[in-house]
């Protein structure tokens, strides 16, 4: 325990270290379905045109250490470099987007992504878009996008109970999903109320932002934010994703807790080597030495290394979480509307802005039904209910809050709440009006409307 919370503590102080400024930085992981004109997946053909084409407008490629191929771009920003890549699959592009200081730059730079990309769209006859899932192809393990990360899941952890194996593994479901993560930089002493307060706060950011109902072609006869929803479907994420079970305590309690996970797996010589053996990662990280396996099921001699924890971090999926980067990453919000995608970035950053009130608006509430809500935005959006809590009621105490958060920032970024806000008021969530789309021009009229 005392190695693996003293190695977060000396990521933070190395991070802290690194910020040559005192406010608080945003920044935004955005992910697209791209897809065809008729809303089916993009062919991978696409994003080798794509990698190109960002590499003629100043990006530098980004080789996978696996397969020795292009499987991204990067170009440097103000603090930390912009980040293009696919994250599971062809049809699910993601642009992470260097780090500003306030909502006004990161506005900026979400203009400049989309007159980046739109030539390349036309010119390819493709689109990406304001949706939080693929609409119309089915996951598979035909959308997979072969690289380091994504390869070897199916192997590690396999699962086929939504996925029939001559598709693929349940892992795939991945491949057609696409959120709107934030990352803040916090203290090493907020770290922890942030997360417990957007993780607390999972069910009302859902319900605001639920945005993927219809997806193989019909909306969803259950769910109004499907993207979520995959987590759950997930076997192996069991434990793992969603709400932790209860609120950190600490910062120690927090490692604890990502400490007694199971290990799946670690880097060595650029791949994977397989944990299978383990109980839990600290088990593991305790053992002087041991043995892995690699894919091809070769036996592995591993001794723990740091670069170790730093790998694991990256294995638990909670709604937000310390990131590797130290900071904390909400990853509560499908992919929003075009207009509207600085709005996940406005949510957060106003909450971590007024974190004692945020702290105190969940400590209000039992942790278990707090939870609960997480479910029933899924199911119902903003009409959701607990048995003791109204998704609306809980969403209006929660922008209160985040209003009076970027309001104390000075910089009047507290407009970028107002399509949240707009939403709550009709009590409408995009999801409802993706529906309407499919609708009134199935799912033509989606794509039209959605594109960036």
């Amino acid at each position: 325990m005392s190695v693996l919370y003293s190695h977060f503590c000396d990521g933070f102080r190395r991070a802290i270290a690194k910020r040559t400024y005192s406010e608080r930085r945003v920044g935004a992981e955005l992910k697209f379905p791209l897809v065809k004109q008729d809303g089916t997946a993009a062919e991978p053909e696409v994003l080798d045109a794509l990698w190109i084409y960002l590499g003629e407008h100043g990006w530098t490629a980004t080789i996978d250490r696996l397969s020795g191929k292009v499987v991204g771009a990067r170009i440097a920003g103000p603090y930390n470099d912009s980040l293009a890549s696919c994250e599971t699959g062809y049809c699910k592009t993601e642009f992470s987007l260097a780090h500003v200081g306030n909502l006004f730059e990161l506005k900026k730079s979400v203009n400049a992504l989309r007159e980046l990309l739109r030539p390349f769209a036309d010119r390819h006859s493709v689109r990406f878009l304001g949706y939080g899932i693929q609409p119309v192809t089915p996951p598979s393990g035909a959308l997979l996008f072969k690289k380091e990360r994504s390869s070897f899941w199916d192997k590690a952890v396999p699962s086929n109970s939504h996925i029939p194996p001559e598709q693929g593994d349940d892992v795939h479901l991945f491949t057609i999903n696409a959120g709107s993560h934030v990352h803040v930089s916090v203290g090493m002493d907020e770290a922890t109320d942030a997360v417990n307060v957007l993780n607390g706060l999972a069910g009302p950011q859902i319900a605001l932002a639920a945005h993927s109902p219809v997806w193989q072609g019909k909306p969803d006869a259950r769910y109004v934010c499907v993207n979520e929803k995959l987590w759950d479907w997930w076997k192996p994420a069991a434990s793992r994703c969603g709400v932790p079970e209860r609120a950190f305590v600490d910062l120690k309690d927090y490692v604890r807790t990502i400490e007694n996970l199971v290990p799946i797996y670690v880097k060595r010589n650029g791949g994977p080597v397989l944990l299978p053996h383990f109980r839990t990662f600290g088990d593991y990280y305790k053992s002087e030495e041991t043995v892995g396996r690699s894919l091809d099921g070769r036996a592995v001699a591993l001794v723990p290394q740091l670069e170790d924890i730093r790998t694991h971090n990256t294995c638990y999926w909670y709604t937000a979480r310390i990131s590797q980067y130290y900071t904390v990453e909400n990853r509560a919000f499908d992919q929003q509307p075009p207009g509207e995608l600085v709005c996940a970035a406005a949510l957060t950053l106003g909450l971590l802005s007024a974190l004692d009130e945020s702290r105190s608006l969940v400590a209000g509430h039992v942790w278990s039904e707090l939870r609960d809500t997480r479910e029933a935005a899924c199911r119902d959006g903003l009409h959701g209910k607990t048995v003791s809590l109204s998704l609306a009621e809980l969403a209006s105490d929660m922008l209160a809050v985040a209003r009076r958060g970027l309001a104390q920032r000075g910089l009047g970024e507290e407009h970028f709440l107002e399509p949240l806000e707009q939403r709550l008021c009709a009590k409408v969530c995009p999801a409802d009006r993706a529906i309407t789309l499919f609708q009134q021009g199935g799912v033509a009229g989606l794509v039209d409307q959605l594109a960036l």
